[in-house]
């Protein structure tokens, strides 16, 4: 069951992203910080953080927002799933469950922010494998020899205009 994020979930959820062997030790300093600001009002101005739970047990979540000074772009900020069900469809469930807020909130688009090192090919393969193409490189963003592979996808043809008077 994909469900909200409450504030007991932050411990468990911040464990499951550590053993994902995916995050460094800067991103996940900087999740706790995450789950601190959404709970002290950032779903106010829009975000989002869903927990993929099973039998009490928590098997991923994700969090997505509006990008502030767009008009219908979003971005998928953090992305888990517990190491020991990964490759099962649960990362997909969560992927769709962003794509649908996104487009109820009026996306147009979804991005993604990843990094070139190896060990993100699975990630970046995941996410083609769902309809993202990548839109963007930019070498050495997060360290040098890690750069910013940016994904998108399409979620609405159309989308409001920014109107210039």
């Amino acid at each position: 069951m994909i469900r909200p994020t409450v504030p007991g979930d932050v411990e468990p959820l911040v464990a499951l992203a550590a053993d994902t062997g995916f995050f460094k030790p800067l991103e996940m300093q900087a999740l706790r910080e995450v789950f601190d600001d959404y709970f002290a009002g950032a779903a106010d101005g829009g975000h989002q953080c869903a927990t993929l739970e099973e039998a009490n047990r928590h098997l991923g979540f994700v969090y997505f927002a509006p990008t502030a000074m767009t008009v219908g772009t979003w971005h998928l900020w953090w992305i888990a799933v517990a190491a020991g069900v990964q490759r099962r469809g649960l990362g997909g469930q969560l992927l769709r469950h962003a794509e649908d807020e996104a487009r109820r909130g009026g996306g147009r688009h979804l991005l993604i922010e990843t990094g070139s090192f190896p060990l993100y090919e699975p990630t970046r393969r995941f996410y083609e494998f769902h309809g993202y193409t990548q839109v963007a490189h930019i070498p050495d963003y997060y360290a040098e020899g890690d750069s910013m592979i940016v994904f998108r996808k399409l979620l609405l043809g159309s989308g409001p205009r920014l109107q210039f008077d």
